[in-house]
Formats: C-alpha cells, structure tokens, sequence
C-alpha cells in the first residue's frame, strides 16, 4: 500500500472549524490525490457514517479498496460502513498524524482557502464544493504537474489498457 499505485485506498479525517463548532469531512485517494470535502454540522458519528456511506455509493463501492480512519469517536461507527460495503478499514496509531500524512497534507491545502480559525458554517455546500473542484484541478508536482483529476483519468486509462 505504500507505493500507493492502487486507485481506492482512502484516508479520511475532520478539518475542524472555528471552536470546533463546524468541520469538514475530508476524504483522500492516496495514489490520486483526489480529495472530496462534505461540510458538517458537527462530529456527530452517525452524521459522518451517512456522509461517507452516501460518498461511497454515490462513487460506487467499486472504487474503494479500504479506509484509514482517525482515532477520533467521530468514526466511531467505522464497523457499519465496513460492514455494509465489505471493505477493509483501518486505524492510524494514537497521535500520530504521520499515519495518514496524504490527508493531513490534502487539509493544509485546503486551509489556503479556509485558514484556521474559519467559520465553516458561513460557507456553503456549492462554494466548498468549489474549494473541491479547485483542488483536485491543481497541478501537482509529483505527478508530473497533472492534477489529481488528470492522474485519475491516467490510472483509470492504464487500468482499462490492461
């Protein structure tokens, strides 16, 4: 997993808001770069297990190949959404960001646009969903300086060659 060639092995975390009081759900594909954000009320397990579960049928459960999660209570219902789509999931070590470093980097991209400190509850779905599309249309340097939405298309083009 570590070569991260595989389309579909997601980390996942909260970018949280001003006093923690609003958050982002933040997913990753580790080979693409290809980060979707959903906004959020709270932290709320249930919320969040219906935000991802929605995310993965939306995309198709296909795609996926496993998740990474926070230790956070937040993903308390991670069982569910492994359950229900047969999908690995996974937990980084207690305090250690670097176990999902693709999404913590991905959420210091996004803090360009949203710096901390942000009321994320004065922003709404259609401009975060512009904060996504800008960022998953931003070069990359290593990938050559294609986007992460160029690099899917380039995965998924190698893919259906073979």
């Amino acid at each position: 997993m570590e070569q991260r060639q595989r389309i579909g092995d997601i980390e996942v975390d909260l970018m949280m808001g001003k006093n923690h009081q609003s958050a982002l759900l933040v997913l990753v594909d580790r080979a693409t770069l290809i980060t979707t954000l959903e906004k959020l009320e709270g932290k709320n397990a249930d919320v969040i297990e219906q935000k991802i579960t929605r995310r993965i049928e939306r995309i198709g459960a296909s795609f996926f190949k496993s998740i990474t999660f926070d230790n956070d209570k937040a993903f308390a219902n991670h069982h569910r959404i492994r359950d229900k789509f047969n999908l690995p999931t996974f937990f980084t070590r207690p305090y250690t960001s670097q176990d999902k470093g693709t999404v913590e980097n991905r959420i210091g991209l996004i803090r360009a646009f949203l710096p901390k400190g942000t009321d994320l509850n004065q922003y709404s779905v259609e401009q975060i969903q512009s904060i996504e599309l800008k960022i998953n249309n931003r070069p990359v340097r290593k990938f050559d300086y294609l986007s992460p939405l160029q690099k899917l298309k380039q995965k998924l083009g190698v893919a259906f060659m073979n």
